[in-house]
């Protein structure tokens, strides 16, 4: 029973940080505050599963993006928390020559961030460090990771996000 106010808890938290995610990114001089993590497993029971080359896209990536990465990921720069999202399609389609590469590169990422499996230069990990580890489903990352792939627009100078 002590459990369920901690994740009552941890949701209020996650709710309140998810709601000032629309205000100016330019205005916000801080890292934002980590929002502790929650078992997604108990949550989110009813949860589909993994993602496979069928399933990816099933669920909106756009609305994960807005619900779990628009607080930090603003979608043009400039960004004070992470990556910009239109830097960020721009380098995945540098790095990786197709679709399917970049979406399993960011999946694998995005569950266990490290130096190594970043597909950034070193001056954005120095800047923006590395991103908490994400607690979706697997169908959830491969449909955000597809979105943001398909984010790129060939006219965004990629010289500023290096």
């Amino acid at each position: 029973m002590k459990r369920i106010p901690t994740v009552f808890t941890s949701l209020l938290i996650a709710g309140s940080a998810m709601m000032c995610s629309s205000c100016n990114q330019s205005e916000i001089s801080e890292k934002p505050a980590s929002v502790p993590a929650v078992d997604q497993s108990e949550v989110h029971a009813d949860r589909q599963p993994a993602a496979t080359e069928e399933n990816v896209g099933s669920v909106d990536g756009q609305a994960i993006y807005e619900r779990n990465c628009q607080l930090c990921h603003s979608m043009q720069p400039p960004s004070e928390a992470a990556p910009p999202i239109i830097g960020l399609a721009s380098r995945y389609r540098q790095v990786f020559g197709n679709r399917d590469e970049a979406v399993s590169a960011m999946v694998s990422f995005m569950k266990a961030p490290s130096a190594e499996k970043s597909s950034l230069g070193p001056n954005a990990v120095n800047r923006f460090g590395l991103m908490p580890a994400m607690t979706l489903e697997d169908e959830e990352l491969g449909s955000v990771a597809a979105w943001l792939w398909d984010q790129y627009d060939p006219e965004f100078d990629t010289g500023q996000c290096r």
